[in-house]
């Protein structure tokens, strides 16, 4: 496998993908994309940019529950973000609050179609900032993903585990909880290109789907 891969997109299922991704875009200050199959926004994130992609799905489960737990999004002043989101439709998951030892600045909601959202203050990163890969084992999870998605190994804030793509990061938690798979759900898979990739599917110990394209 290459060392070059590159994060594609975000691919996620609503009942209405249009409203979708204009509910991110008008939150998060993305550009809607037309001419593609269901809908698409594109953001910022770090130096580039990210893709989000849905496609429909009439009741897709939430993203909770499964091992692709949450996306997360750095912005600059979170209590007006949170409270935005509240009055469009989100559910209020954490109210505004700092955690961990790096006492970030954070909250979770989730967006009217099921996916759970992190917003945090992280001015270094601006926009779409990391997903969140759950299971019982952090190192084993992390290890899965750079077996197929190479990219450099980190420790995030000095707590989490991470790889950093560039554009994004992919963080790891532990949890003894039972997941069910992210195929069909609100968060449905992740997806890297990279000039040497086979391509094909893969999906992780806990259910997670990734998919790898040719660039």
């Amino acid at each position: 496998m290459t060392d070059t891969c590159r994060f594609n997109r975000l691919a996620l299922n609503a009942s209405d993908p249009a409203a979708a991704a204009a509910w991110y875009a008008r939150h998060f200050g993305g550009e809607v994309l037309e001419g593609i199959a269901g809908a698409a926004a594109r953001f910022r994130a770090g130096e580039g940019t990210a893709d989000l992609h849905w496609r429909h799905a009439e009741s897709p489960g939430p993203s909770i529950g499964t091992g692709l737990d949450h996306s997360g999004w750095s912005v600059e002043d979170l209590d007006r973000v949170h409270a935005a989101m509240l009055a469009d439709g989100a559910t209020e998951f954490w109210e505004p609050r700092h955690f961990g030892p790096a006492k970030l600045y954070i909250s979770f909601v989730t967006d009217p179609w099921g996916a759970k959202i992190e917003l945090l203050e992280d001015a270094g990163h601006p926009g779409f900032h990391h997903v969140h890969i759950l299971g019982p084992d952090c190192e084993e999870d992390r290890a899965w993903l750079l077996e197929h998605v190479p990219g450099p190994a980190e420790t995030f804030k000095d707590v989490l585990l991470a790889v950093n793509y560039g554009t994004m990061r992919v963080l790891f938690r532990q949890t003894d909880d039972d997941l069910e798979p992210t195929a069909g759900r609100a968060i449905d898979h992740l997806a890297w290109t990279a000039a040497n990739a086979g391509g094909g599917r893969h999906t992780s110990p806990t259910g997670v789907d990734i998919r790898l394209r040719r660039a």
